[in-house]
């Protein structure tokens, strides 16, 4: 059963009748003023007049002509006895922005690990897709680890020009490259081993993501995202000129300065640290990754799990949302097992193309998703449980919500009608 949202003003004041114990009437402008004011407030007992069953759905439709669905009222005409309502507002705007870098070693000292990368690879584009609550919004660039200037792998793999990173957003939706993530992913990534020594990551990561974009990537770093920068590298970092290196430190600190908050940048090296032919973690990148704390990872390169790279990055944008605990519930049927809940859900949703889509949200008892539902859970939230909204499986966590809940409740928690069953 809906029941109890607030009333829709300031779209003229055409009004439908009134249905009141069957019978209609249209209401004066001074009993519409004493309904408004019984809305307003979070825990205001309705007083007034002869009880109404809600049970049989004594429910009465105050409607403002705006084209946009009914809202539905309870206790209408003062007839409250001991119920009031427990009314919460929601807004829920989710950031899974992730940009991620690969800075990948292409001098020929890459070359005997070729085999591990191009498995390494296929397993961190299954792992993007499988990452907690679905893909997140990506951009994904790769760029050299050499000194020599960088090719056009966009335009080799496909991808729309001019740009030359992966864009996949809106749950994977809205795409700049043909077929899968996963083989544009690749083919990005294969960017051979025949450039200039000595690898520089660092300076490759910095240049790419620091002062003017380069053509093709503009747009790649957006304010919101978090940012993963993933160094890929046989031998250590060897970033400025023979004899005179610069300084980790510094170029950390360029890194660290492209987000208002250092939590959102996330790195990893996978660097030698078992493979046959030897080979150890270079110092420099020891470094560059220990200056981000918590937030900084080393993977073995012959490991066999590159995708290990990635796992700061599911524990980072994973998320919950805390259900709401609605106390003191008034079930509007008892005869019948369980809570019948009383509830109207004023539901707001933002598309990606910036569209507002509104609807009043049915009960998952009675229609299939988007539904609400309250979930029992005891102890935890006597008299009632918690909150849900289930939006189905092809829900898109992108998209931002706004709205309002309300629950008739009971003003006295003795209330029969807000006791458990084994309570009455």
């Amino acid at each position: 059963m809906l029941a109890l949202v607030a009333l829709a003003g300031g779209c003229g004041s055409s009004l439908v009748p009134v249905c009141e114990g069957g019978s209609c009437l249209l209401p004066g402008r001074a009993q519409l003023h004493r309904r408004m004011s019984r809305l307003r407030g979070r825990e205001r007992p309705r007083v007034r007049g002869p009880a109404v069953r809600t049970a049989a759905l004594a429910v009465c439709l105050l409607v403002a002509s705006c084209g946009d669905g009914a809202a539905p009222l309870l206790c209408d005409g003062g007839a409250c006895g001991s119920q009031s309502s427990w009314r919460k507002n929601y807004s829920w705007s989710l950031n899974r922005n992730v940009d991620i870098l690969f800075v990948v070693d292409n001098t020929s000292a890459i070359a005997p690990h070729g085999g591990a990368l191009a498995t390494g690879f296929a397993d961190m584009a299954q792992a993007l897709q499988d990452l907690p609550q679905g893909p997140p919004s990506l951009h994904v660039g790769v760029v050299g680890a050499g000194s020599c200037p960088p090719g056009n792998r966009g335009l080799a793999c496909g991808l729309a020009a001019p740009e030359q990173y992966l864009r996949s957003e809106w749950c994977a939706t809205t795409t700049n490259f043909p077929g899968a993530f996963s083989d544009a992913f690749r083919c990005l990534a294969d960017i051979g081993a025949a450039d200039c020594a000595p690898a520089q990551p660092l300076s490759a990561a910095v240049q790419a993501l620091t002062g003017p974009a380069r053509a093709g990537w503009e747009g790649f770093l957006r304010p919101d995202a978090y940012l993963m920068i993933v160094v890929i590298a046989a031998e250590d970092d060897a970033s400025g000129s023979p004899g005179a290196q610069t300084p980790v430190a510094g170029l950390a600190a360029a890194i660290r300065g492209l987000k208002a908050d250092p939590s959102q940048i996330l790195v990893s090296a996978i660097v030698p640290a078992s493979c046959p032919a030897g080979g150890a973690p270079g110092a420099r990148l020891i470094e560059f990754v220990q200056s981000f704390g918590a937030n900084g990872l080393l993977v073995d390169l012959c490991g066999g799990d590159l995708a290990a790279a990635l796992m700061r990055l599911g524990d980072n944008i994973a998320t919950s949302n805390e259900p709401w605990c609605a106390l003191n519930v008034r079930d509007t049927d008892l005869a019948t097992a369980g809570l019948q809940a009383s509830c109207t859900v004023d539901d707001h949703v933002v598309g990606a193309d910036g569209s507002l889509t509104r609807s009043w949200l049915p009960a998952c008892d009675t229609a299939s998703p988007p539904c609400w539902r309250l979930v029992p859970v005891g102890p935890v939230c006597p008299g009632g449980g918690f909150f849900a909204i289930d939006r189905g499986p092809a829900w898109c966590d992108e998209a931002s919500t706004y709205g309002t809940v309300e629950c008739l409740t009971c003003a006295d928690p003795l209330d029969p009608a807000c006791q458990p069953a084994t309570a009455r």
